[in-house]
């Protein structure tokens, strides 16, 4: 009975894990592959190898990092198998990815982005985080105002960023690094 419950609980933690980083991982290897099939492909491999190490996955102090490692080394078969010169290869994985081109630039364009997600969010959202994040008015005084207790309106700007970042991540297919910072994404007109 033990057996089985242990089980469980590595299924569970794995589970758990791709459902909170497979969507990234996807847009992480869209960005490396430049090719849905093939970036999809990759994905599957790397669930099966989680599923398959599951014991050892569920004892990781940082299954994501882990994720984006063996995506990147899957990358780098597919490139082998694909590539008959070494040379070539050499080549291939000594050129920057494209998410390492210019940590500034995928922030500034993302701005468009953020003011098209914003017209999409509830009108206490846009007004929250319009007003604290883009305008720069202090959460307290933004409390005074709408007669909200501190703790409250902090709570309420959570929420509403987190609802903004699905947003973003869904409509402008954000792609994050490993260290968890935009590094890339693509303007997709959003859906209405």
């Amino acid at each position: 009975m033990r057996k089985k419950a242990a089980s469980s609980q590595t299924s569970s933690c794995t589970e758990e894990a791709w459902n909170s980083h497979h969507q990234a991982l996807r847009y992480y290897l869209l960005a490396l592959c430049n090719n849905r099939d093939a970036a999809d492909e990759i994905l599957q491999r790397v669930y099966v190898k989680a599923l398959t190490h599951r014991a050892q996955f569920c004892q990781l102090a940082e299954p994501k990092a882990w994720l984006y490692t063996v995506a990147k080394h899957e990358w780098i078969d597919e490139l082998r198998r694909s590539t008959p010169d070494s040379q070539s290869l050499d080549t291939a994985t000594a050129a920057p990815l494209p998410c390492h081109i210019d940590t500034n630039l995928p922030l500034e364009s993302l701005a468009a982005c953020i003011t098209k997600a914003l017209a999409h969010c509830t009108d206490e959202d846009a007004d929250i985080v319009g007003a604290c994040d883009l305008n720069g008015v202090k959460q307290s005084d933004y409390a005074q105002r709408h007669g909200l207790t501190l703790p409250a309106t902090k709570a309420r700007l959570l929420r509403a960023r987190k609802r903004l970042r699905e947003t973003l991540v869904a409509q402008c297919e954000i792609v994050f690094d490993e260290q968890g910072h935009v590094c890339c994404h693509w303007a997709i007109p959003f859906t209405e």
